[in-house]
């Protein structure tokens, strides 16, 4: 027997092992976590609008008074979220901010009627490096607010 050490052709790790590595496993982990924070900051803003507006329409003498004023303060929040007032769609779209105010009495603000406000927002896909962004999907959120029972009324 030969008291010689007996050597490995194996060095250690490769270099195109660790990219490989970092290419398949961290890279999608790291690009998944980058896209959770715009998510959540779409829909956040998503759940104040609708909450918002339908507060104001409640809140509101006249319902063509509280729809402009709603739909102000939908478009002031988006505008402070980095959206211009040309984002917004008539009906839902891909890509397109959309507000629907309606309820139980449509066009009247009655004691006991409820409001309903529903809001479409578009949310960023997840960012591919050397692809770009990629599936880009609609976030929907509804609020019902309901007009106060002994809300007080005008007298003539």
């Amino acid at each position: 027997m030969s008291s010689e050490m007996a050597t490995s052709d194996h060095d250690g790790f490769t270099t195109p092992e660790w990219m490989l590595g970092i290419g398949l496993i961290i890279m999608p982990v790291v690009v998944i976590v980058a896209s959770i924070a715009p998510w959540y900051q779409r829909a956040n803003m998503a759940t104040v609008i609708a909450q918002e507006t339908a507060r104001t329409m409640v809140l509101a003498d006249d319902w063509a008074i509280g729809e402009d004023e709603a739909r102000s303060l939908a478009i002031e929040i988006a505008s402070n979220h980095g959206f211009a007032a040309t984002d917004w769609c008539g009906s839902p779209a891909p890509g397109c901010l959309w507000i629907s105010i309606g309820g139980t009495s449509p066009g009247a603000i009655v004691r006991g009627s409820e409001v309903v406000v529903q809001v479409e927002v578009p949310i960023p896909g997840v960012v591919v490096p050397g692809v770009g962004q990629v599936a880009e999907f609609q976030w929907a959120q509804s609020h019902t607010e309901r007009v106060d029972d002994y809300r007080s009324i005008e007298v003539p």
